[in-house]
Formats: C-alpha cells, structure tokens, sequence
C-alpha cells in the first residue's frame, strides 16, 4: 500500500513461516517486557530508569534498558520528536490518554558483513543489559573496549555480543554455528553508537560491517531502522521507515509471532504496525499520526 496519511489501516493474523531473526527478536522483546516498569513517566523529559540491583550471585549488572523518551503536549495530545537507530527523525503525535512514551521505546536494526551470504543479524536492546544476557552465567571474555561475548541464550542459539554505548545495551544473537573469531572482531571493531540529546540511540558502522538501510526487506521482512513501544501484555507499536511503503509486501516478524490482534499502515513513508488487545490497538492505529521529519 502507497505512503500517505489517509491510507487505510490494514488488520491481519499471522502469514507464513517465521523467519530466525524475528524468533530471537520476539524471545528478547518477551523477556525485556516482563521487566520493565508500566508506569508513565512523572515529567516530560527523556529519561531512563534507575539500575536495579544486582542480586547475589548474578555475575553482571542489571539495567533497565529501555527508553522513555519526552514529549510535548498540545490540545490533549502527546507530541514526540523520535529518532531512528540510523539518524532519522520523525513526530508521533496521539491522544495523551494512550501513553506510548510511558510505555518506553527501544531500538532495532539488521545488520551483515560485506560478503557474507548468511543470514543478517539484528540487533536488539536485551532487557536487563549485561544481566538480561548472562542469565547468571559468567562473561567468556572482552572482545573490546566496549564489546563482550556472552553464553547463548538458548540452546538453539550461538553466542551473543555485547555492545556497551552507554546507557545503551546491544545485543547480537548469533545462529548455532556462529561466527568465527574473526568475524567477531570485525564487529567488534566496526560498530559504534551514540546518543541523542533526547536518549536516543544512533548506530553507525565501517566497513565491512554494513547496517541494513531504510526499505531493505528480505522475505516480507524489514531489515533496516525500527523504534519498538511496548510489548508482552500491553500493546506492541513497531514504527520503521520504509519509503514507498507497502503493507502488502511487509510481514513483520515481531508482530506477527504475538498472535493476537494486529494491524498495519504507511504513513509519509514509514511503516506503522500494531499488536495486542483489539480496542486499544483500534485506537491507537485510528489516533497516532506518524510525520518524517529528517
């Protein structure tokens, strides 16, 4: 479906087989969302939430992880200036009483080396940090300044980078057979973030580390920059730009392994998909408008 802002919202159930990438997007979203506080922000400021504890025993720090960026009110609605993990920018705007920016946003994106044919690999925020991704196990070793390598997450799974942009923590998941040492390094060495004056998170890479750009989909799935809200028990809202955007074409894995209620739309170029309970993605797909800004 073309971009623009009356397009119709489109409602569907899940389509097709699940792609790799978004079994370990959706298990890391789960586990982010069964710790992350509900509770919407007492200011308007960008904020991140305080470090929780570590308890005994566990062998790396917990940190919330996670995003509740500021907002802007005007005529009962909440007005947010976001940005996306390659730079762009767009303004959200939605009836106050839906609470996204309570809700907390986090950042996703793909990724390859060049030459690789495998599959890509995304990059996702784990909930917890350090501690979210050790499960009480210890770091095998430091990579580099800013990069560990941790155990798998899962017996179908090799193991995970560790990314430390402070505040953020980045997590690549690798398949089973994983990557060689070498090019552990590579992306190791090659990528960086930084961090917006609101709280966001720009990732940016030299060769042959090579991000997936805007509109790249592979299989019905998007691979470039995404912003996620919310997720587990409480609506999930994926906004990704994709220019020339077409629901049709787009099956996003993430949305579509949550089986419930979702829906979908295009909006000055980026994509729009909401999951959870009917009533409150109905409204949150019929109130929010999605305007690019850079």
């Amino acid at each position: 479906m073309a971009g623009g802002q009356h397009d119709i919202i489109e409602a569907r159930s899940r389509k097709g087989p699940w792609p790799w990438i978004g079994v370990a997007a959706l298990a890391a979203l789960v586990a982010w969302n069964l710790t992350t506080a509900r509770e919407r922000p007492d200011t308007i400021s960008p904020s991140f939430p305080p470090p929780v504890p570590t308890r005994a025993g566990t062998v790396a720090e917990q940190v919330p992880n996670v995003l509740h960026p500021g907002f802007r009110q005007k005529g009962g609605r909440e007005i947010l200036d976001v940005v996306f993990p390659d730079g762009s920018a767009a303004e959200v705007s939605y009836p106050a009483e839906l609470g996204l920016a309570g809700l907390g946003v986090r950042p996703a994106m793909s990724g390859r080396l060049d030459g690789d044919t495998g599959p890509y690999r995304q990059l996702t925020v784990p909930s917890g940090g350090p501690a979210g991704v050790s499960r009480g196990q210890p770091m095998i070793r430091r990579l580099a300044k800013r990069v560990t390598l941790w155990h798998p997450m899962s017996p179908a799974e090799g193991e995970v980078l560790l990314f430390a942009f402070d505040p953020w923590f980045v997590a690549l998941r690798d398949l089973k057979d994983g990557m060689p040492f070498e090019q552990r390094m590579l992306w190791a060495r090659n990528l960086r973030g930084k961090v917006t004056k609101g709280g966001y998170l720009v990732l940016e890479a030299t060769p042959p580390v090579r991000l997936a750009t805007q509109g790249e989909i592979l299989d019905g799935e998007p691979l470039g920059p995404q912003l996620w809200f919310g997720g587990a028990r409480e609506t999930l809202l994926v906004l990704a730009p994709v220019p020339g955007c077409d629901v049709a074409s787009i099956e996003l894995s993430v949305i579509e392994q949550r089986r419930r209620f979702s829906a979908e739309t295009c909006q000055d170029g980026v994509y729009v998909a909401a999951s959870g309970e009917r009533g409150h993605v109905e409204r949150t797909m019929a109130g929010m408008t999605v305007r690019r800004t850079a």
